[in-house]
């Protein structure tokens, strides 16, 4: 692990250097670097007049794309958007005693959010959630628990845990004609986090604690792998590339560069390079590694480890959350032009 004084070496001579160790003067990144760019936000709330609040290391926050190149950060009843100019357009808190729960985006400024808590025993609902009107709407509501939900088109995909069993469906509504929730796919065992996500296709992929699913849009299960994770979380984008996490094997070093961030978050991401496990482990992090799969290869990356959410903003960055509660940096990654997910 880089110590500060390296860090402050490193900083002051301008090198450019690769894993355990981070790049802070140059004027571009390498053409064969992977760039980590924290990103930085004014954290007054809307419609605050005071001096700005810009901040790069905040807590760790559920991420979901706006569909328009931007995203969404979620923590407890705390929000945040950014648009795709990197611009943080909202920033609230909900009222005490306002839902909360897994959210994902239908347009940048309207989310589904399943309500309820991620155990086998507590109901759930899926909400319409309009950020700008800050109304709710109650799309169903269920006997079951919820956990992730995912879009495609006009279909809504949810996590329900079933009742009294270490099991769970994928159920998928409709938002135009609401009804009873079908299933889609096989019931999977576990009742731990589920992660979802749902391709242009209509593909459904899923990570729990102990494998990665892909089932297929009528539910037909592709494939089935056993990869273990301490926070199961998965993103797909446009084109089909997959973003899992994972206690996969230690991957080998790659060029990496970090673009700016204050001391704190730069310091932050240089803890989640090089992984201790039992400096992780003492924080209540696990290493899950972040794997980035195409239907022609995959590779698994050495930095960014142990993220708390992620989510593809378009087909070629991912905007990833390290961390915990005393620093979690929302960090934009970017695979160098030269070297691509797709070896």
């Amino acid at each position: 692990m880089i110590s500060r004084v390296r860090r402050a070496v490193a900083i002051a001579v301008g090198v450019v250097v690769t894993l355990g160790s981070v790049t802070a003067c140059a004027a571009e990144p390498p053409a064969d670097s992977w760039v980590l760019t924290p990103i930085s936000f004014d954290n007054r709330m809307d419609g605050d007049t005071g001096p700005p609040d810009v901040i790069d290391a905040a807590y760790p926050m559920a991420l979901t794309g706006d569909t328009a190149g931007g995203f969404w950060g979620a923590s407890a009843g705390s929000f945040l958007h950014v648009d795709e100019a990197g611009v943080a357009v909202r920033r609230f808190n909900l009222d005490p005693g306002a839902p909360t729960g897994a959210i994902a985006a239908i347009s940048p400024t309207v989310l589904l959010m399943s309500t309820g808590e991620q155990t086998a025993t507590y109901p759930g609902s899926v909400m319409l959630f309009d950020s700008e009107a800050m109304s709710w709407t109650e799309v169903h509501r269920d006997e079951r628990a919820l956990g992730d939900i995912a879009t495609y088109g006009d279909t809504v995909y949810v996590v329900a845990y079933e009742f009294g069993k270490p099991a769970f469906t994928i159920e998928k509504l409709a938002l135009s004609s609401p009804a009873e929730p079908i299933p889609v796919g096989p019931t999977f065992d576990g009742y731990g986090q589920v992660a979802i996500d749902v391709d242009s296709d209509g593909a459904i992929y899923v990570a729990t604690s102990t494998e990665r699913i892909s089932l297929a849009a009528d539910g037909t299960v592709q494939w089935r792998e056993p990869v273990g994770s301490t926070n199961p979380v998965v993103s797909v984008n446009e084109r089909g590339d997959v973003a899992w996490s994972g206690l996969d094997p230690t991957p080998a070093a790659l060029p990496t560069f970090v673009v700016g961030g204050s001391a704190e978050a730069r310091g932050i991401i240089d803890d989640h390079i090089e992984c201790d496990p039992e400096t992780l482990a003492f924080s209540g992090q696990g290493v899950d590694y972040l794997t980035l799969a195409t239907s022609q290869n995959s590779r698994t990356l050495p930095f960014l480890c142990a993220p708390r959410s992620i989510t593809w903003i378009n087909d070629h960055e991912l905007v990833v959350s390290i961390g915990t509660e005393g620093g979690a940096p929302l960090v934009r990654l970017t695979p160098p032009a030269t070297a691509e997910v797709h070896p």
